[in-house]
Formats: C-alpha cells, sequence, structure tokens
C-alpha cells in the first residue's frame, strides 16, 4: 500500500517544528491531534510516565464527550500494568501494539468508562474494530526505555489499522519519541535553570542584614517557590536544654505549634539526631509524628517532609517541617532539592543570631555564583549527552524514510519522493546540527583531537567550491579563486579544516544578495598560510561584531533561524583553528560586505 502523501507533509511538519516545540504540554497536544485528524481515529490518550511515582499519566485526550473526559481525567498506569498490557499484545512494528479484544472481556476500569454498553458486543468482522480494542502507539527515550504511549481509539473506517497506516504510524511515532525523550531533558534543564537562579536569589535576599523572624519569612518564601508547601515549621535546636523552640509557623495552627516547646523527640526530633531529610505519607500512621496540645490529631496535616537545617560544621542546628493535604506527597526529586536549599537556609539563619559571621555569609554567595557556573558547565555536558543520543534514531528514521522512497512500503510517485526527500533533507540538517553541537561539546571540554596529515589547502579550497556550485548558481553568484595549487603543505585535520573553509565560503554565499560577488584568496602572512573569503553582502553591524564568535549568537536573528541554524559554525570554526595554532578573524563594513580570515603555522609543531 502507498503511503498517503498528506500524512507524510504532517510527518515533515512535525519534524520541522519538534526542534522549536520545547514545552512538553504543548508537544503532546500536537502529537494527538496529529494522530486524530490525520491518521483517522476518533480520539486519542496520551499517557507519559511520572518517574518519582513510577506510574503512567494521563497528560491528554481528545475525541470524547466533556462527560467521559471529566472521568478518565486522573486516569494513572503502573509500570508493571503496563508490562503486562503489551506482553498480552501482537506486535505490529517496533513502535505499535494491539491487543485484539474478545467479547465478553472484563475490559477494566478505564475501557469500561468509555464503553460499558458495548463491552459484551460481538466483533462484526474479523477486521473490525471492536471497542474493547487497544492500540498502543510506544514513545521512547534516547535510551530505549518506554517514558509513554498513545492510544488512538475508533478507527473512522471502523477496522483494525494495518498497512499504510500502521507504516506511518511506525515513522511518526520514531519523530515522536525523539521530540518528547527531547523535550523531556529541556523540561529538567529548565527545571535546573529555575532551581539554581531562584536559589541564587533566595540566597543573595538572605544576607541582608534582617533580624530573625524576617529572615524566616525569607527562607519559607524561597523554599515554597522550589518546593510547593501548604504549611511550614521552623524550629531551632537547644542542645544544652534538650529542646526543639518553635521559631516560625504558618497556617491555622501557627499558635499551637509556636506554643508547643517541648524536648527533642518526635519526628522533628529524629531528624535533628540523624541529619536526614524524612517524607512522611500519613502523619496519623507513623509513630514518631507525635501530637500538637490544642490540635486534634484527626486535623493535622496529613504529609510531611522534615528537613535539617546545619551548620557549616555539619551540626543540626534547626529542622524544617513541610506539610501537604493527603494525597499530595512529596516526592524524592522535591527531597533532592529541598536538601541543598536547606544548607543556604542555615547559613542565613547563623547570619541572623551571629552578626560577626557577615563575611561567612559572603563566601555563601560566591558559592552560588559558583553553583551557576557549574551548571554551565552541566549543560554543555548535557549538549554532548544528547548530540550523542539523537545519532541512532536519528538514523533509524533515516532509514525508514530510504526505504520508503525505494518503494519497500508500496509503489511512490514522484511528488510523493519529493515530499520523502524533503524529510531526508530535515533529518540531514538535524544530523549536521548534531555534528556541530558534539564538536563544540568537545571542545569546550578540551577532549577534541585532531587526526593531523599534509595538507593541500589549495586542493581543499577548490573541493569545497566544488561542493558549493549549485547553491553559488543558484544565487547567480560570481565566485573566484585567485590562488593555484602553490601554497605549502601544512600539518592539520583535513576533515576539520574543511568544515571551516566550508563554513568560510557558505557563509559568504549564503548572506550575499543574489548575483553578488565572492572571491577566495590566499597568500605567506608573517610565515604562515593565510586563507581570506571576501563578499560584497551586506555585512556586520558594529553591535553584532563583537559578539560574532560567540557560542549560539546568530546576526539577524529573525532571517537565519528559518533554516535551522543555531549559531555556534563560526565559533567551533575558529576554536579548530585555534586548536591548529592559527587564529581567526573578521574585517566588515554595513552594506559594503565582510571578508573572513584565518592563518596556520606552515609546521605544526
Amino acid at each position: 500500500m502507498a503511503l498517503q502523501g498528506d500524512r507524510l507533509d504532517k510527518a515533515l511538519e512535525f519534524t520541522t517544528s519538534m526542534m522549536s516545540t520545547r514545552d512538553l504540554g504543548e508537544l503532546i497536544g500536537k502529537i494527538i491531534d496529529i494522530v486524530t485528524e490525520d491518521f483517522g481515529f476518533e480520539g486519542c490518550d496520551a499517557f507519559l510516565l511520572d518517574r518519582d511515582k513510577k506510574v503512567f499519566t494521563l497528560r491528554a485526550s481528545n475525541g470524547y464527550t466533556a462527560e467521559v473526559r471529566e472521568k478518565i481525567g486522573n486516569l494513572t498506569k503502573t509500570e508493571d500494568s503496563v508490562r503486562e498490557d503489551l506482553g498480552r499484545c501482537e506486535a505490529l512494528g517496533r513502535f505499535t501494539r494491539l491487543y485484539r479484544a474478545v467479547p465478553g472481556d472484563d475490559p477494566g476500569a478505564y475501557y469500561a468508562l468509555l464503553h460499558p454498553e458495548r463491552a459484551a458486543l460481538p466483533r462484526e468482522a474479523p477486521d473490525a474494530w471492536h471497542e474493547l480494542d487497544i492500540l498502543y502507539v510506544v514513545l521512547e527515550d534516547h535510551a530505549g526505555r518506554i517514558v509513554g504511549f498513545l492510544q488512538p481509539d475508533g478507527p473512522k473506517d471502523g477496522k483494525i489499522p494495518s498497512g499504510s497506516t500502521i507504516t506511518n504510524l511506525e515513522i511518526f511515532a520514531a519523530l515522536a519519541s525523539i521530540a518528547v525523550a527531547n523535550a523531556g531533558i529541556v523540561q529538567e534543564l529548565n527545571r535546573s535553570v529555575t532551581f539554581y537562579k531562584t536559589l541564587a536569589q533566595t540566597t543573595a535576599r538572605l544576607q541582608e542584614p534582617v533580624d530573625l523572624k524576617e529572615t524566616l519569612r525569607m527562607i519559607a518564601e524561597g523554599l515554597n517557590r522550589l518546593v510547593p508547601f501548604q504549611e511550614i515549621s521552623v524550629y531551632l535546636v537547644d542542645w544544652e536544654k534538650n529542646l526543639l523552640v518553635p521559631v516560625y509557623a504558618t497556617g491555622e495552627y501557627a499558635s499551637e505549634i509556636m506554643a508547643d516547646v517541648g524536648p527533642i523527640t518526635g519526628l522533628a526530633g529524629h531528624v535533628a539526631r540523624t541529619g536526614k531529610v524524612e517524607i512522611v505519607e500519613d502523619s496519623m500512621d507513623d509513630d514518631r509524628v507525635e501530637d500538637i496540645p490544642g490540635i486534634e490529631e484527626e486535623e493535622i496535616r496529613q504529609t510531611m517532609m522534615c528537613i535539617p537545617l546545619k551548620s557549616k560544621a555539619g551540626e543540626v542546628e534547626g529542622v524544617l517541617d513541610l506539610y501537604r493535604d493527603k494525597g499530595n506527597q512529596f516526592t524524592v526529586t522535591e527531597w533532592e532539592v529541598a536538601e541543598p536549599f536547606a544548607a543556604h537556609a542555615s547559613i542565613a539563619l547563623e547570619n541572623a543570631r551571629l552578626r560577626e559571621e557577615l563575611k561567612a555569609n559572603f563566601e555563601s554567595v560566591q558559592k552560588a555564583f559558583e553553583d551557576m557556573k557549574e551548571l554551565d558547565r552541566a549543560k554543555d555536558s548535557l549538549v554532548n549527552t544528547i548530540s550523542h543520543e539523537l545519532r541512532t534514531p536519528l538514523t533509524t528514521i533515516l532509514g525508514y524514510l530510504e526505504m520508503a522512497s525505494e518503494g519497500m512500503y508500496g509503489d511512490t510517485s514522484p511528488k510523493l519522493k519529493d515530499k520523502m526527500q524533503a524529510m531526508v533533507d530535515s533529518v540531514n540538517r538535524i544530523n549536521a546540527l548534531v555534528g556541530k553541537m558534539l564538536e563544540m561539546s568537545r571542545l569546550q571540554d578540551g577532549t577534541l583531537t585532531l587526526d593531523l596529515e599534509p595538507v593541500n589547502l589549495a586542493m581543499l579550497t577548490r573541493e569545497v567550491v566544488k561542493e558549493l556550485e549549485n547553491d553559488v548558481a543558484r544565487r547567480k553568484h560570481t565566485l573566484s579563486v585567485t590562488f593555484g595549487n602553490e601554497l605549502p603543505v601544512v600539518e592539520a585535520d583535513r576533515l576539520r579544516m574543511h568544515d571551516v573553509v566550508f563554513n568560510m565560503v557558505h557563509n559568504a554565499v549564503r548572506y550575499t544578495e543574489d548575483g553578488g560577488k565572492v572571491a577566495i584568496g590566499a597568500d605567506i602572512l608573517g610565515g604562515r598560510v593565510h586563507i581570506w573569503v571576501k563578499d560584497n553582502g551586506r555585512g556586520i553591524n558594529e553591535e553584532d561584531r563583537k559578539n560574532i564568535f560567540d557560542r549560539f549568537f546568530l546576526a539577524d536573528e529573525g532571517l537565519v533561524r528559518e533554516d535551522g541554524r543555531v549559531g555556534i559554525g563560526l565559533y567551533v570554526s575558529r576554536e579548530i583553528v585555534r586548536k591548529h595554532g592559527g587564529e581567526m578573524w573578521f574585517e566588515s563594513r554595513e552594506d559594503e560586505g565582510s571578508t573572513f580570515h584565518f592563518t596556520l603555522p606552515l609546521k605544526q609543531r
């Protein structure tokens, strides 16, 4: 069966947009809309894995009535139940699974909600869709782990999906898996960035010379931005008198808590003595949670996180008690966020109690800024990881597309082949971007090594010109090369120097208006080989010149982002030249053009 061109249009559209859609909720909404609108289903559910709770949660659905939507709104599935369900299914492809219902089977709570009156209806024909049939479209991360799944329901033709529909769903699932995995990574990165920004801002505020009460209020506000809670109690530990002294509390029972001075016992006492965070899912079922005079047992908040406040020497000086209603439990991730925050809060408490330690508090601010620098290094590491992990799924997608183009899934028209070629080009652009990101990461962490060999730069440059002749012709440029093959041979990494020259010439061709002039020349400058590329394009404005070699900098951003550029080409090129012992620079005048130069030593040391 032939692939459907309109569906491939949507897949192409999705491929192009997946690099720009960063919001996971928005992305999931796009995915289920494409499934229902373009793959012929009445509705679709999307479940994503909550790693903290180890359950798949319904994140989006469409095609259902308001009544049904209300019934299934909070639906979750455990990892074990999903694995069990998939084990009962017939594999239609790598990503698609089908469960054929047997009339009379117990459909389970979810399907009973959707079709309670149709569970016992017989199947009309062998290929007819039964109301209790289940189609899974699995979403995987870069390591092949299931991170979610789609459940398209109600094929509009009334038949079990097969042929081109499954083929297209397979291609779409591969693309959606990459997009969902990347959006999840970006989401986690954004959370980390938000955390460190909030931490730095709060830490800076906590250095203000305010009294203890105001310091405690700022601690509560800062922590609430990172780990939302409903109420908080703060205790200081008096080890000499064996007392837990409440110094701050919010909520309906704040006055009762503030009056409850007692020995170092209970859950807060346990955390004070162990120095470890504790999470209690149900305070009424934990013997360590003691009654507070004036508060009935059933009125106590049900879910708690208890966090120690430690001095620089590691001694526990206080305890934070956070409260939520039962059913809204604190997670391990929130634990990991709250604990480092508590370290900074402890310093602020010392500052409020002991004014003479203002110098030490300044060091904590410096630590916060160092953490932000570490985050930048972590971002570089994450880019490297993402780039590595993208290689395999991109290769898989490219393989599927090439097989489809060759007719392995059915006859293909010239128009359809053009569309598939556009998708191949899109994937190749992403592959090229991944390569640049990897190069950048290796330059950043110092792991990039050069494969040196004798290189004739004149021949290499002419190869680049040959590769770009179609672009030059299409833009009606005049391109001249003013040197022959007499340049001295240098020791260089041929592939990387090819990328440098290609980037320089390609930029000149790209940013010169149609019918322009591009010239390439070479000479010996200061005992070094000197290569230059000159154009009569629009030039670089004065404001952009100081940033032109920066990572992710884009001059005329709105124009260049149309073809997916991210602003790392010149950065990588300059660093590669420097790695060879050379240097790169430029000259430019607005509306007159630019000339980019680089030099290499005649003989590498």
